[in-house]
């Protein structure tokens, strides 16, 4: 019997580039898959060549010369690429993961109209419904672009609650987020990640320092700065707590803040900014193992890789307290929660967690464990697969 010939159109950089690779791991068991990425669209890569995947937790899965680099979101002439390539391959359907950027829903609008009319069907998965941060018109582009997909998959009740509001009518399906157990190569242990993250930042970590880690892109929804105002909290119960925050600031609102409040409140020697992106997979898993916590103070959240990344290098996670998905992964004693933007409520977590470290450990097991279950790629995949075989026979 034929496999069901899938076209699938993803970003392979970044959260949805490692989401993107576990699925496909899964899928090319059971379904031909042709892979579309994007090229990179950002100041510095108009001065450096064009690479096609870089990434090595993505390149154990994808061959670097497997996907077809011909989507630049910004190009009318891409799109026309992309309309020709679908008709070379003639798909039974089109998989095309969607994020929360204004620039990609004229794109993602022409190509589905396009598809409607050769009578392929198209699948969304959406990263997130809409953009954190809303603008005036965010609501309506958006769901306008979403209007001709056939089939649409979220990752929370929230976001089905959200596309409801909306008046969205199309099929919806709600598949959660996988684990990110298999990005946890034990490369170092505890005290080389220490090491190696002593050396790099030029910092002193003895076996006594507790160190509190913030990692990912920075931005005003992530809540970094309610972090920084919990530290003094947690410092004056628990000294020698060292915090580090680790991620790009290519995206960040107001960039200057966070060094701001950290000079205001006298914590230079206490909290650490590391302002980049961490490539190099060594140093992102040292930073993980290094630390004793990994606190996410979101304001707002859909879904959140980075905290299964955190999971899966069995690091205890303190997350705010939103969305549907935390509070169930919360049920399951899988996280700890704190009031968001509440600095008091985020550093009495902290210091609960410092307090009684065979809790940390009981916990880490026991993410590790119901993850590893619950929240496998090989159960999402077939979700997925079904989706696909529907769609393939009501075209």
């Amino acid at each position: 019997m034929n496999k069901t010939k899938i076209l699938y159109i993803t970003p392979l950089r970044g959260g949805i580039g490692h989401w993107s690779r576990c699925l496909i791991e899964e899928l090319d068991k059971l379904a031909d898959i042709t892979i579309v990425t994007f090229k990179r669209k950002r100041k510095e890569d108009d001065t450096k060549p064009f690479t096609r995947v870089n990434d090595d937790f993505i390149l154990e899965v994808i061959n670097p010369k497997r996907p077809h680099h011909i989507i630049e979101y910004s190009n009318k002439k891409s799109l026309e690429n992309l309309v020709r390539l679908t008709e070379e391959i003639q798909p039974d359907c089109v998989y095309f993961i969607m994020w929360a950027g204004r620039q990609i829903t004229w794109f993602l609008k022409d190509y589905s109209k396009v598809l409607n009319k050769k009578n392929i069907p198209i699948l969304l998965t959406l990263h997130e419904a809409y953009p954190q941060i809303i603008q005036d018109g965010d609501i309506k582009l958006f769901t306008d672009s979403y209007a001709y997909a056939n089939h649409i998959v979220v990752l929370t009740e929230d976001a089905l609650s959200d596309l409801s509001r909306a008046g969205i009518t199309i099929p919806i399906s709600v598949i959660p987020h996988g684990n990110y157990h298999s990005m946890n190569k034990n490369k170092v242990d505890d005290k080389e990640a220490r090491a190696i993250i002593r050396k790099h930042l030029s910092v002193k970590i003895n076996d006594k320092t507790r160190v509190i880690l913030f990692f990912g892109f920075i931005r005003d929804y992530k809540g970094l700065i309610y972090l920084i105002r919990a530290a003094p909290y947690v410092l004056e119960k628990a000294p020698e707590t060292l915090f580090i925050a680790a991620g790009s600031l290519e995206l960040a609102e107001k960039p200057t803040q966070y060094i701001k409040e950290i000079h205001r409140l006298g914590l230079e020697s206490k909290f650490l900014l590391f302002p980049e992106f961490v490539k190099d997979y060594i140093l992102v898993e040292s930073f993980y193992k290094a630390a004793d916590i990994v606190v996410f103070p979101y304001v707002g959240v859909s879904q959140s890789g980075t905290m299964f990344t955190t999971l899966g290098m069995k690091r205890p996670v303190i997350i705010s307290k939103l969305g549907s998905f935390i509070r169930k992964l919360e049920k399951e004693g899988v996280i700890l929660t704190s009031k968001p933007q509440d600095p008091k409520s985020l550093a009495d977590k902290i210091l609960y967690l410092l307090k009684h470290e065979e809790e940390r450990k009981e916990l880490v097991e026991r993410a590790y464990r119901i993850l590893k279950n619950e929240y496998n790629w090989e159960i999402i995949a077939r979700e997925y697969h079904n989706i696909f075989k529907n769609l393939t026979m009501k075209s």
